[in-house]
């Protein structure tokens, strides 16, 4: 009994092992080797530098995986149009799970995929998504605690081995500021793989938390409005230069929307069919776009765009390894190139807060730095995009036809072998998906996808 337990349990064991390890091989080794690069300190004195930096990584991994872990349940019930809130249970025994299983990654882990209560499967989803958007928050939160990637901000030295972070509420402020624009666009994200429509109050909610504080706080923008940054620019108290720079970043994000939309969502039409479901993949393509643009500045909207296509084309085998949430009838049963294009927005976003300050400082990278030449050349390239990211096998699709499959109640029944995982909502493990509340897809995508088997959902 107490053999098969320990079996179970080896698993989180060479997890924690394998975190134990990295965290000593970082203070330690790195002390080793520091102490020898520099006569003037002692391996002695700088275990507690690098503890320091250690301790900072572990909590920030834990904080902001724990995120993840929310833009699960995020992902899974606002669509559905259920509220967020209340304890994390298992939707096929009703369980309430224990404190120890909702411990991001290490929870599912422990468990082996699989509930305490009932055994039935936990969908592998969630602890990838709990990784990355722990990953990339982490790093942005070092980068930026460190000093190491906001344009124009002072930075101290670090070419000695002591360094520290240096903490202001300024930079706090800024750095929380863009860990919920970022977490934000990864709730918008996870939704759009899983070819369902952004949810109006997601939409609400990405407007208060990104341009509000904008406009209250204007030293979050860090970077001005105008295509050539002004002598000794600087953004403490410049509320109009805020309010431009949000109108200025909304008519980008609308500008390079509508140009994507000829690969990503070809039977976009506001006017003619402003209910369609390849304009409501427009109006969700904006919304998403509308965040970087508004966090980084228009001027270097081009550049991101362009990073996003290419990541979108590198990245969709790992988009094969997350399950497509099953549900709402017209779910798709497969990803195209507007669900690898909206996984990639946070990737792409993430490597330009990581690289802020020296891709502002290159001259070729589009920027309030560099010249107007360089911001034309690469919105120029952006029209080459569409046809660079589109989908060469999809058929044009007829959305009028799409919506009648639809409306005869086409859907699927959620798998039996993955689990909605920790804090995920309750739904009735034999419930078809017809019984669920209306919700559909987008419609294109779901003609596209008819027929088609996918990767079970919760």
């Amino acid at each position: 009994m107490t053999r098969n337990r320990l079996r179970k349990k080896l698993p989180l064991l060479a997890t924690l092992t394998l975190i134990v390890f990295a965290a000593a091989a970082y203070i330690f080794g790195l002390a080793w080797i520091q102490s020898r690069m520099y006569a003037f300190y002692d391996f002695e004195d700088l275990i507690q530098p690098r503890l320091i930096d250690a301790t900072i990584v572990g909590w920030l991994l834990f904080f902001c995986s724990s995120i993840g872990s929310f833009l699960n349940v995020v992902a899974w019930r606002m669509p559905r149009g259920e509220g967020i809130g209340g304890h994390s249970h298992c939707p096929r025994c009703a369980n309430t799970l224990k404190i120890q299983d909702n411990v991001p990654v290490l929870g599912w882990i422990s468990l082996a995929g699989r509930c305490r209560f009932c055994s039935l499967p936990i969908s592998r989803r969630y602890p990838i998504v709990e990784a990355l958007v722990g990953g990339s928050l982490t790093l942005i939160g070092i980068t930026q605690l460190y000093s190491l990637s906001l344009p124009a901000q002072f930075v101290h030295a670090h070419e000695g081995p002591l360094w520290t972070p240096r903490v202001s509420p300024e930079l706090l402020a800024i750095l929380t500021y863009h860990t919920v624009a970022v977490s934000t666009l990864w709730a918008m994200a996870l939704i759009r793989i899983d070819g369902t429509r952004l949810p109006t109050r997601l939409i609400v909610f990405a407007g208060i938390a990104v341009v509000i504080p904008m406009l209250g706080y204007p030293t979050v923008m860090v970077v001005p409005w105008q295509a050539t940054r002004p002598l000794y620019w600087v953004p403490e108290g410049l509320h109009v230069e805020a309010i431009m720079r949000v109108a200025t970043a909304l008519v980008a994000a609308a500008l390079f929307g509508r140009v994507l939309a000829k690969g990503l969502c070809p039977s976009a039409d506001l006017k003619l069919d402003p209910l369609g479901g390849g304009t409501t993949r427009l109006v969700d393509l904006i919304a998403m776009l509308s965040i970087p643009a508004i966090v980084i500045g228009w001027q270097s909207m081009p550049a991101l765009v362009i990073v996003a296509a290419i990541l979108s084309l590198l990245l969709r085998p790992m988009l094969r390894w997350i399950p497509i949430n099953d549900g709402p009838k017209g779910q798709i049963a497969d990803r195209g190139a507007m669900e690898a294009f909206a996984f990639a927005l946070p990737f792409a976003l993430t490597l330009h807060l990581l690289f802020w300050r020296v891709l502002w400082e290159t001259p070729y990278w589009p920027s309030d730095q560099s010249s107007r030449n360089v911001i034309i050349v690469s919105a120029l390239l952006v029209l080459v995009v569409p046809w660079f990211v589109r989908d060469r096998t999809a058929a044009t699709t007829d959305v009028a036809s799409v919506d009648a499959v639809a409306d005869e109640g086409v859907g699927r029944q959620a798998g039996v072998d993955e689990q909605a995982p920790a804090g995920e909502a309750e739904i009735a493990s034999s419930g078809s998906a017809n019984e669920l509340p209306e919700h559909h897809g987008d419609g294109e995508s779901d003609q596209r996808d008819q027929g088609r088997d996918h990767a079970p959902g919760p």
